[in-house]
């Protein structure tokens, strides 16, 4: 799916900064190149030309390239966390929590596609488990299955493995969306991936 178009005036929606803001022009910058290019393939000089602002003020909010790229990284990690968090509270029974964490994860897709690209492409360059403390929506997803498995809603298994093959069944169609080989709307197919993810985990 394509990104942001960087030409013209620089896109003012923010990604942890309040949209308007130089902060948030550079976070948007920064998030459509490093999609398109890759972290290392993409120049501090480049950014702060996408986001009309001097180099010397990316430094002004962020310590590095890197930490910047982190940034943008946590923000949607941290956010799917949260609407993973409340969907597992709120769902009725593990069917319902299927559902509701599949809908997280397409409603995330839709909202701002760029920010949900990102996290895809570079969850192995900042999606490491090794980092003690941090909010991790697959460790929730994981303990959920867990869960059910002690309560007989779901087979035994390994609940790392289920949990990557049910998220698997959203990300890969995200991935495909990606490539163009999809169109649409995540949300439109909440409803079947739900279906396909509950199918995956009930499989012994």
């Amino acid at each position: 799916m394509a990104h942001d178009a960087l030409p013209g005036a620089p896109d003012p929606r923010g990604v942890t900064a309040v949209d308007g803001t130089a902060k948030a022009r550079i976070e948007r910058a920064a998030l459509v190149l490093f999609s398109q290019n890759g972290v290392d393939a993409v120049s501090t000089r480049e950014i702060a030309g996408a986001a009309q602002v001097a180099e010397g003020s990316i430094y002004r909010h962020f310590k590095s390239k890197e930490v910047l790229a982190e940034a943008l990284f946590e923000a949607i990690h941290s956010r799917l966390f949260d609407l993973v968090e409340t969907a597992l509270e709120d769902a009725d029974n593990f069917e319902d929590a299927v559902t509701r964490v599949v809908g997280v994860y397409c409603e995330a897709a839709d909202e701002d596609p760029a920010l949900f690209e990102y996290h895809l492409i570079h969850m192995f360059r900042f999606g490491r488990t090794d980092r003690e403390g941090r909010p991790d929506p697959v460790s929730l997803i994981a303990q959920a299955i867990a869960r059910a498995m002690e309560s007989g809603d779901c087979p035994q298994g390994d609940p790392e493995l289920k949990a990557a093959t049910a998220l698997g069944v959203v990300l890969q169609p995200a991935a495909h969306r990606m490539a163009g080989r999809i169109q649409g709307q995540m949300t439109a197919r909440t409803s079947e991936l739900a279906r396909a993810a509950l199918a995956a985990l009930l499989t012994a």
